[in-house]
């Protein structure tokens, strides 16, 4: 993978792109994020398509666009991007929040998308904006944007991050972030580069109680009516914090033309990139593409 820049009138993207192999075959992290995150899957990957990886606005190493973080902000980066870069359609494989740019794009340029996998994206957005109004939501994401892109060196952060409560469900009583199941060293390490190339401003409306705003324009009916292309909905378990809900896979295979879905019994919801644990992952996927034309 080599890292390139894009630049825009509005903002400089930062993205990975590996020798071309097949079909282009775009990767969208989750926020907070950055492209590093698809490490797990992209040596299985990369010999079959022309593999890239984006760092959204404000995140990784792309340019920070103060109070320019709502969510079609990241839509028109990727449509920048795919203007820029492609003539012909691509594959969009993104995962949790960056699954909702990718909708959104496929939605607003049908022509441009060749097929569309989310990954346990938050497409329920009645469950999302309960959960990000709750007490719980604000206080985790306030203490990462307290971490973000602060002065604190990468040490510091690691070890803040670890006492950060988080409350889990089921728990009456928050566990340290370090204490979540699953949770080792390393994942905390990675999570804390990540804060550390993060505006803050990133997470002011994870923060603020402005999901509302930040969701404004996302009407989920009508992006799935527009989206023709071939769509695979992989979801995590929800017991595991799994954010694709039942109700929601079930309305969005109801609505699209052409839609798959997988449950993970056993994943959570970083679908195993976190642990590097991708078999199952990658077997869904590379099911999923085999079947287009």
């Amino acid at each position: 993978m080599i890292e390139k820049t894009l630049s825009t009138k509005d903002v400089t993207i930062n993205f990975a792109e590996a020798p071309s192999s097949g079909p282009p075959l775009i990767l969208l992290h989750g926020i907070p994020g950055r492209w590093q995150e698809f490490l797990p899957i992209m040596p299985d990957l990369v010999f079959s398509y022309h593999l890239y990886a984006l760092d959204l606005r404000g995140q990784g190493k792309s340019g920070r666009t103060a109070g320019e973080y709502h969510s079609k902000f990241y839509g028109k980066d990727l449509l920048s991007f795919l203007t820029h870069e492609f003539i012909e359609p691509v594959i969009l494989f993104g995962m949790s929040a960056g699954g909702l740019v990718a909708l959104d794009v496929a939605a607003q340029a049908p022509g441009r998308v060749k097929a569309l996998i989310l990954g346990d994206s938050p497409i329920d957005f009645k469950w999302l904006k309960t959960w990000m109004k709750s007490d719980e939501f604000i206080n985790l994401f306030s203490a990462f944007r307290d971490l973000a892109g602060s002065d604190k060196s990468l040490a510091q952060i690691y070890n803040d991050l670890r006492e950060v409560p988080v409350h889990l469900p089921g728990e009456t009583e928050p566990v340290r972030y370090a204490d979540q199941p699953g949770v080792d060293a390393i994942d905390l390490l990675q999570f804390a580069i990540t804060l550390s190339m993060l505006d803050p401003g990133v997470l002011d409306y994870h923060a603020e109680r402005r999901v509302d705003e930040f969701l404004e324009g996302f009407e989920l009916e009508e992006m799935l009516h527009n989206i023709t292309c071939p769509v695979l909905l992989v979801q995590a378990n929800p017991n595991l914090g799994g954010m694709m809900t039942d109700e929601s896979v079930d309305f969005a295979i109801a609505e699209l033309s052409n839609a798959t879905h997988v449950l993970m019994e056993d994943a959570g919801h970083n679908l195993g990139l976190d642990t590097w644990e991708v078999n199952p992952l990658l077997r869904v996927i590379l099911g999923f593409l085999e079947t287009l034309d």
